[in-house]
């Protein structure tokens, strides 16, 4: 779906137009090849160089092909055949600013809604966007950072179901990282002025998105290494858990045992003590009671109940 967008710097909203003009934004989302087409003719790039935009799987990198510079880049996202981040394509010509999207993006959605600069404005709009990407990812890790943060606290409930979300939550993280690595590439080729030209306050925005994608990085990685800290004490508790109730169904065992056995000898068709005394009954029940509770007894203080 394709759709074209204008403000210059009078204008107080982005307003939606029916054709491209110099200066316009055209945002395609759910993209497909014809689509892929169309921005062929409008820029005159090969599709070679933009059917990369449809692959899910993309990896963030920044190219130039002739006076067009084509940025890939991911954001996070809901969990889509596991795949926890989103494509995004964003190309900047002589006269269009395109941002092609895989898939529904809420990065683009933020943009349409807070847009407060023209879209005119090429470079700043592309460091815009890539500042969206990079404040969306730190809100995402300090979320997650947060759910590791409070199952640490509930290490003695833990149950099966928990182990699940940590390894759910480490494959996230772990898709982020292979992500944030090469989008602070991306971003310091940006910011050496290469690709566009920057100003001041542009290239000292770049500058704290790149410390910022660090910083996210670098988290994302103790959390990982906590995951795998946490499943090992989850490991342990599970172990203990075990150990704790063979030993109890152990000593069960044991105690039911006895009766067991002095009930087959006196069940064996043979002369045996107190066989003609009426109260033999009694004796033997008496007998078990006592055998069975020293033995709960012993179980007791050596802690094995």
């Amino acid at each position: 779906m394709i759709e074209i967008y204008f403000k210059n710097i009078k204008s107080e909203k982005l307003k939606k137009i029916k054709e491209p003009r110099n200066g316009c934004w055209i945002n395609i989302k759910n993209a497909q090849i014809d689509d892929l087409q169309y921005v062929s003719q409008l820029t005159g790039l090969e599709m070679n160089d933009l059917e990369d935009a449809l692959d899910p799987y993309e990896l963030p990198r920044i190219e130039r092909e002739g006076d067009s510079i084509i940025v890939f880049v991911r954001s996070p996202q809901e969990e889509k055949e596991d795949i926890h981040t989103s494509p995004l394509a964003l190309i900047v010509t002589s006269k269009y600013f395109f941002t092609i999207s895989y898939s529904q993006n809420t990065i683009i959605d933020a943009v349409k809604k807070e847009m407060n600069f023209s879209t005119t404005q090429r470079s700043k709009f592309l460091i815009y966007i890539l500042l969206l990407i990079s404040k969306s990812f730190t809100r995402e890790i300090k979320n997650i950072r947060s759910k590791v943060f409070h199952q640490k606290k509930s290490l003695e409930n833990v149950e099966s179901l928990d182990i699940v979300d940590l390894i759910k939550i480490e494959e996230i993280l772990n898709q982020y990282i292979s992500v944030l690595i090469p989008m602070k590439n991306v971003f310091e080729a940006i910011a050496n002025g290469a690709y566009i030209h920057l100003f001041s306050d542009d290239a000292d925005l770049l500058e704290d998105m790149i410390i910022s994608i660090k910083q996210s990085t670098d988290i994302c990685t103790v959390n990982v290494k906590s995951i795998k800290s946490l499943r090992e004490s989850y490991q342990i508790i599970f172990t203990n858990r075990l150990n704790k109730t063979i030993r109890l169904l152990t000593s069960f065992a044991v105690v039911l045992t006895v009766p067991m056995i002095i009930a087959s000898i006196y069940g064996m068709n043979i002369s045996l003590p107190f066989q003609d005394n009426p109260l033999a009954f009694s004796y033997v029940l008496i007998f078990t009671f006592l055998a069975s509770l020293l033995f709960l007894l012993l179980f007791y203080i050596k802690k094995w109940l």
